[in-house]
């Protein structure tokens, strides 16, 4: 058992996420933390402590605030890698062994390769598990959509989560069409390839245009971008969507210009007694998957470096394996939300198992 970190940053805006430092400083308008706070470098700072139980018997660890927004860390990368490295600086002081990149601290380091040079503690990014808990969510989908083959699109399919939720897809779900999305052309046609190579029933289309994601019943956001991505023209009638990003590319504006469709919040890892002392945007009992992955390979006592960059097939198989392991202190797909509140009319569940293991389909 190991002592872990996790980084975050601003998820919206200074207002909405400083109101939980101190309740008058969500009176404070955004406008007015962005002109008294621009270019001037902020340090990280401990944002919450963070217990599996009550009693402290299990891993421990801290969430580690950059007080940045994701637009910021996206404009401003060259700027913003020293904060990041200070804040595995400040990880370390505090005694944790392995430190987790949370939202798009991931992206802007490369997946972690940019930090893992003389870094003082293991990286991970979070991938192989927030891909693990996306793929049984979409199986799931898959299983229980109306039309018997559905047609499912990967946003943002080439990214370090979306190329292993596809791996995983056609690995065990080859009983569906899918439409991969993403801006580089080269990427997307060597992932159709390699899907294809997994299972030669899966035969993807590539896109670079979000016009064709209004052919899919399943929708799967997976993007690193920093604002709304996508909006009602992009969709069918019915469809569901399961936006597995941070910062969020989905409003919820859309449910009202759209009331056919569904929105899940994709990435949520249901916990049976997380205890944090200051929220990080989610209800009580429930982590992202990135999180999870950090407080997994603390608990487990990992050593090294463990997702990097892309996460490969054998390390969603091997994360899957601790989270079973450790059930008992949760790590399971949690139920429906939509935009941090229960989806009412739950999607049925019924028929499917509750296992983690990886089984392929015959």
């Amino acid at each position: 058992m190991k002592k872990f970190a996790f980084l975050v940053h601003l998820r919206s805006s200074y207002r909405k996420d400083m109101k939980h430092l101190a309740a008058p400083l969500g009176w404070i308008p955004d406008s007015f933390y962005r002109f008294a706070l621009r270019n001037r470098p902020l340090a990280p700072f401990i944002w919450s402590d963070v217990k599996l139980t009550p009693e402290a018997t299990e891993a421990q660890g801290h969430i580690i605030m950059l007080p940045y927004s994701g637009q910021q860390l996206l404009e401003q990368q060259k700027a913003m890698m020293p904060r990041v490295q200070e804040a595995i600086q400040l990880a370390s002081s505090t005694g944790a062994e392995i430190v987790g990149l949370g939202a798009l601290t991931s992206p802007i380091t490369l997946g972690g390769k940019l930090l893992t040079t003389n870094a003082p503690v293991s990286i991970t990014n979070g991938n192989a598990f927030t891909a693990f808990i996306t793929w049984k969510k979409v199986a799931q989908l898959i299983r229980t959509c109306p039309n018997r083959y559905p047609t499912v699109a990967l946003v943002g399919a080439t990214g370090s989560v979306g190329s292993l939720v596809a791996q995983l897809l056609a690995t065990y779900q080859p009983e569906a069409d899918y439409i991969l999305v993403a801006r580089n052309e080269r990427k997307l046609n060597n992932l159709a390839i390699d899907m294809h190579a997994l299972n030669t029933r899966v035969k993807p289309y590539v896109s670079q245009d979000m016009d064709d994601v209004s052919q899919a019943d399943i929708v799967v956001l997976l993007t690193s971008a920093s604002d709304t991505l996508l909006h009602g023209q992009h969709l069918k009638n019915g469809a569901i969507v399961l936006d597995d990003t941070q910062p969020r590319n989905t409003n919820p504006s859309l449910l009202k210009q759209r009331p056919d469709v569904t929105i899940i919040d994709g990435g949520l890892v249901s916990m049976n007694h997380l205890q944090l002392t200051r929220t990080v945007g989610l209800p009580q009992g429930l982590s992202y998957a990135c999180l999870a992955e950090t407080m997994l390979l603390a608990q487990a006592g990992y050593e090294g470096h463990f997702s990097i960059g892309n996460p490969t097939l054998a390390q969603a198989e091997y994360i899957s394996t601790l989270a079973n392991r450790f059930s008992h202190l949760g790590f399971d797909l949690s139920t429906d939300y939509s935009f941090g509140k229960p989806l009412s009319g739950p999607i049925p569940d019924s028929i499917v198992e509750s296992s983690f293991s990886l089984t392929p389909a015959l």
